[in-house]
């Protein structure tokens, strides 16, 4: 399993190596990444899977990983997805993360995340001094179908991408 956090730090509880805990400390990683690493780890071992990182807004905790790995992190009948909703006493939902350098590419990942809502398409707003926003574009008749509040999944997207995130209903 590829996580954030070295094979050492992954087996043992409560304490990280030198070299994560300045990981941590500096903000590359989070208290939430190291908690989700490892329980990721108990539950699949040494699948082939890559564990990104997790964010959490409101009552959702969003797992972001690697291409494909969904269904591995899941699990067959969603035995690894209720094992993990128990230990973090919120609700989950687990993504392929991507980079999002363009508009397609932070479609398809709103749509992952908006599940059951549609998204109609992503627009561009050019700011002052080259800064760029994005507006995801949500269908009005969808509005009741997000998983959460809009300005929760705002707050989710913007941090698994690093870009000012807006949502709009179309």
């Amino acid at each position: 399993m590829k996580a954030p956090i070295c094979e050492v730090c992954l087996k043992t509880d409560g304490i990280l190596c030198p070299a994560d805990e300045k990981k941590l400390q500096e903000g590359i990683i989070s208290e939430l990444d190291v908690k989700v690493a490892r329980l990721l780890y108990k539950l699949l071992g040494d699948a082939d899977i890559e564990f990104k990182k997790a964010v959490e807004a409101g009552d959702l905790v969003v797992i972001v990983v690697g291409e494909g790995d969904v269904p591995v992190v899941i699990g067959k009948g969603g035995k690894n997805i209720k094992a993990l909703i128990r230990e973090l006493g919120k609700r989950v939902r687990v993504i392929e993360g991507m980079k999002a350098e363009n508009p397609n590419e932070l479609k398809k990942l709103a749509s992952d995340l908006f599940y059951p809502a549609g998204v109609f398409g992503v627009n561009v707003v050019y700011k002052a001094g080259g800064k760029r926003d994005y507006k995801i574009l949500v269908f009005g008749r969808d509005k009741k179908k997000l998983p959460e509040k809009p300005e929760v999944l705002e707050s989710i997207l913007s941090q698994i991408t690093g870009k000012d995130v807006k949502i709009s209903f179309v």
